[in-house]
Parts: structure tokens; sequence; C-alpha cells
């Protein structure tokens, strides 16, 4: 039987040529990447140096026009070794590309903080590791979530992310009581919601997610900031089983109001989509009026405080170590389409 036919243009397809790890981490490629470089590249860097990995379709949908676009200008920042990139294996049909932080952009984002790179011990095996990483399939569901929030906002005047904490910014600054998956905040037109983000790939033990809760009740008692906990299940059973759980749990609690709970589930998200548009979350409490859009949980939870009041309990720039660090990216675009004046030639 014969093998499947290639047309040979397939034969034809060049490999993009990279600098050397070593040319990379130089000062002479430092210069020469420098002219070339847009805000938006930048961004996309610091992005990826926060949340560690991004695929091309999330890219282009919080960063470029089109997918034409992206895959052209991300080729080069891939070249230069601004990005590294893998392809992971996923059984049927085609993965897209995931890209990283590389040499090139973790040097250029720790000069702009005025800090060495040596400062930061990146390690571009270490930042391309997470291709071999059992969390790989569990970032990329919170950064999906996130990334489909931004794109919602960038798509309506109104709205906007005003924050997207990852995993490892939670752990540094709450990680003595709760290690959520992110955070986030979410303003449409004058209403603004903030919340803590829990999400479930279907591999543990739903106990272990009520044993979390002693945690952010405590959080809540310090700060003195109620703020909602919004949690995906990989499927409706495992939501429902949660919420039976969370509902008895809370029976014993003697301030249950100080911790709004909203579920959701991804056989749901198939259906209605993801973002801040569908009505996807389902109160634990005030649950008659069924799932909700993320603002209108507002309605539901009549005890939540500005998130404006806790920005100063939550603060955005202090990081609490003195290690050095870069700074978080702004957790929406920066730039106008002025500031992105790179030649298609490069």
């Amino acid at each position: 039987m014969l093998e499947p036919i290639r047309p040979q243009r397939d034969f034809r397809a060049p490999v993009p040529g990279r600098v050397s790890s070593r040319l990379a981490a130089s000062t002479e490629h430092q210069a020469t990447i420098a002219a070339h470089l847009t805000a938006r590249d930048r961004w996309i860097a610091r992005m990826l140096a926060e949340h560690r990995v991004l695929t091309t379709h999330q890219i282009t949908a919080i960063a470029f026009p089109s997918g034409r676009a992206a895959n052209h200008r991300l080729r080069r920042l891939y070249q230069w070794r601004v990005l590294d990139r893998f392809q992971p294996y996923i059984g049927r049909g085609r993965a897209p590309m995931y890209y990283v932080l590389d040499t090139a952009g973790a040097h250029v984002l720790a000069h702009e903080d005025g800090l060495e790179p040596r400062e930061l011990k990146f390690r571009a095996e270490r930042s391309v590791g997470i291709a071999y990483s059992l969390r790989l399939a569990h970032l990329h569901g919170v950064n999906s979530f996130f990334t489909t929030l931004l794109a919602d906002a960038l798509a309506r005047h109104d709205c906007a992310v005003t924050a997207w904490w990852s995993e490892a910014r939670c752990a540094r600054h709450f990680g003595d009581l709760v290690r959520p998956d992110g955070y986030g905040r979410w303003r449409e037109g004058d209403r603004e919601i903030e919340w803590f983000l829990e999400w479930d790939t279907g591999s543990y033990q739903l106990s272990r997610f009520v044993a979390k809760l002693p945690g952010y009740f405590e959080l809540a008692t310090t700060t003195r900031v109620i703020t909602p906990l919004l949690a995906y299940f990989a499927t409706p059973q495992r939501e429902t089983h949660v919420r039976n759980l969370l509902t008895e749990h809370l029976k014993t609690h003697a301030r249950p109001h100080d911790l709004p709970i909203a579920t959701t589930n991804a056989q749901h998200l198939q259906h209605v989509g993801a973002g801040a548009s569908p009505e996807m979350w389902l109160p634990l409490r005030n649950s008659r009026a069924g799932r909700r859009r993320l603002i209108e949980l507002l309605a539901a939870w009549p005890q939540l405080a500005l998130p404006a009041t806790a920005s100063n309990t939550l603060p955005e720039a202090i990081e609490p170590t003195s290690q050095p660090r870069l700074s978080p990216p702004a957790p929406m675009p920066p730039w106008h389409a002025r500031d992105l004046t790179w030649s298609p030639a490069w």
C-alpha cells in the first residue's frame, strides 16, 4: 500500500534560521534588534514572562488584527530569540504553536526594568521545558480563559480587563493562605468585579478543592475584602458533585457570605462560548435565576465592595520579596496603532 503522496512544496518549506543562544545574549544582538522591537513585541514578551506560555491563537486574539500578521511577526521574534516555540503532540489533528520567552527577550525586559540580565537567572531550557510539564493543559486552560476575556474587552469600547495575575504572582502575595490559579478584574461600563480563579482539569479529587476554602475565608478575614471565587470544572458531573460538597461544607461556616462562589463547566462553555458575554456562571447561592454573565454576578452578591477598594489591599506594583523580578505586564495592550511601525522586511 502506498504511503500518502505529499506535494513537492511540502519538501521545500524553509526552516526559519535563528541566531545562536550565545549570540542572543550578546550586546551586538541586543543593539541589532533594538531598532526593530515595537511596543507590541515587548508587551508580548512581558506577557510570556508573567504567564509562561501562550498559543498562536491566544496571541493573535489579544495582539494582532489577523492570523497572517501574527504568524509573520511571531516568526521574526522566534528568529531573533525574543521568543521560543514548540508544538505539542495532541493525538488528533495538529496543535497550534506554543510560545515562551527566550534569551533575547529576557535580556530586553531586564534592561527595560533597570536590571542586570544575570539577576533574573533566566534559563531558556527551563522556559521551553513547560512543553513537557504535566501542568501544560492546566496552564493553557487558565490562559485561554483570560485571553478570551481580553479579546472581548478589545472588541468593546466600554470594557477592560483591569487585572490579570498569574498563579506564580498570586502565590507570592497570598501563598501562605491560598494559591489560586489566577486573579482578575473586569470592568464593564461603570461596574467592576474581581475574582480568584480555580481551574479543574479533572485530574484530582474534588475534596481537595473543598479543602482550599478555609484559606480563602482566612484571606477575607485578614484583608477585610470579600473576593469571589470562580471555579471551572471539566465535566457537568464534577460541577454538580462539587456544588453539593460546597453546600454541605458552608452549612457549618459562621460567615458563608464572606466567600461568594460561582461555577461553570467545559460542556456548558462548548454550547454558549467563553468570555464576558455568555451566561456561564452559576452562583452557589442565589442560583434560582440560573447562569449569569460575569458582570451580572454583582447582582447575586450585593455584599461585594468595589474592587477599587481592594486595590490598596492587593498591591499591583509591590512584590513581597527582595528578589529581582520583572515588572508585570499591563493587562490591556498599552500601544496605539502608530506605535507599530516595524518594517515588513524585518
